[in-house]
């Protein structure tokens, strides 16, 4: 008769490890993919589902948003359009926590790092000013809704907790680099945040243009983001809108309707729980300093200035050797550009890689201490 292996008391039975999702990279085009499945009408999507989501999730947490778009309903399930790696990653955006608002930027297709929920706040209030969904309320004291969920409330705070407290904290910046442009995963901030770090500020931006945008009219939400940003492979129709976000802003909020916004917002905030307390012996003088402040350095430095992309974001190599600081006044300046005639490139992907391309050429054929442009 057959007769049974005998099995070691001390042999666990094996256990199929449990599978984690496949998490996509914290890119743009990422989510354009959620929004594509979130707004299908076949499953029963809208232009609005994607920002109602959102505050479920956290984004609009602060008193001044509240006021504007309401309470955020309760916590939500995950919607059968979405995998569980796009839930993963949806939630892992837009759950507010201020003391890393970094956590809540994905990578763009012009290379800029955008926070979603600033984007989203600018979304839900241009849809709702266009008509649709439920009107917003009449702010008293008035204050400009749009700029409101997306920037001026963010901009007053920052520049008044930064005036209040440590005379060496920051209200503005800093920007940060990613991990793999390629491959986003992780965004790491260059230096301590203030309430307002670059990709902050950059999803503010943009949510007020595209806020402004839908408030003309309702069209779905990720066929304007994709209209504006692009995609990651880039078309041959020259850089997407959104490399001109600074333009676009600045015809939207001069400074001097910036500094107008955020007088109003601080004014507004303190009719306002928690907000109240913060404000309580700040005068109206004041908040018209704290306004000017904010306003004049946000132009300056988001404005009028030009996007930098930093050496980390484009993956340079190190400096060869000790660099030498420059002793000013200058004698002379030198504009150095390139040679050879070439199509320009038209993604931050194609870019980033010419200039890795011209900086390994100067360093292992030239041999030059760095890119010499």
């Amino acid at each position: 008769p057959a007769v049974s292996p005998a099995v070691s008391p001390s042999v666990s039975p094996a256990v199929s490890p449990a599978v984690s999702p496949a998490v996509p990279p914290r890119h743009m085009d990422s989510v354009l993919d959620i929004l594509d499945a979130l707004e299908s009408p076949a499953r029963g999507g809208s232009p609005g589902t994607a920002a109602a989501l959102g505050r479920a999730l956290g984004v609009c947490s602060t008193p001044g948003c509240r006021a504007v778009l309401g309470e955020p309903p309760g916590p939500p399930e995950r919607p059968p359009a979405l995998t569980a790696g796009q839930w993963q990653l949806l939630t892992e955006l837009l759950r507010h926590d201020p003391a890393a608002p970094e956590l809540g930027a994905v990578l763009a297709p012009d290379g800029s790092t955008v926070a979603l929920g600033p984007l989203l706040a600018g979304i839900e209030a241009g849809l709702r000013s266009g008509g649709f969904g439920r009107p917003l309320p009449t702010l008293d004291p008035p204050a400009d809704p749009l700029l409101a969920v997306t920037i001026t409330e963010a901009l007053g705070t920052s520049f008044l907790l930064a005036q209040g407290g440590d005379h060496n904290a920051t209200a503005l910046g800093p920007g940060g680099c990613w991990d793999d442009v390629e491959n986003p995963r992780n965004y790491t901030l260059r230096g301590p945040s203030s309430p307002v770090p670059d990709a902050v500020a950059i999803g503010a931006m943009d949510g007020a243009v595209l806020g402004a945008r839908l408030a003309r009219g309702p069209l779905p939400v990720a066929e304007l983001l994709r209209g504006y940003y692009g995609t990651r492979n880039g078309s041959g129709g020259g850089r997407p809108p959104s490399s001109y976000r600074r333009r676009s802003f600045g015809a939207l909020a001069r400074q001097g309707r910036l500094e107008k916004e955020v007088a109003a917002v601080l004014e507004l905030l303190r009719t306002l729980s928690p907000t109240s307390e913060l404000l309580r012996d700040v005068g109206t003088q004041e908040v018209a300093a704290v306004a000017q402040r904010a306003a004049r350095e946000f132009s300056e430095g988001y404005v009028e200035c030009p996007a930098i992309v930093p050496r980390c974001l484009w993956g340079a190599r190190p400096y060869r050797g000790t660099p030498a600081p420059l002793q000013p006044p200058l004698g002379s300046v030198f504009l150095h550009h390139t040679l050879e005639p070439s199509r320009p490139c038209l993604t931050f992907g194609a870019c980033a890689r010419a200039m890795r391309d011209m900086q390994r050429f100067h360093q292992d054929t030239r041999g030059w201490d760095d890119i010499g442009y």
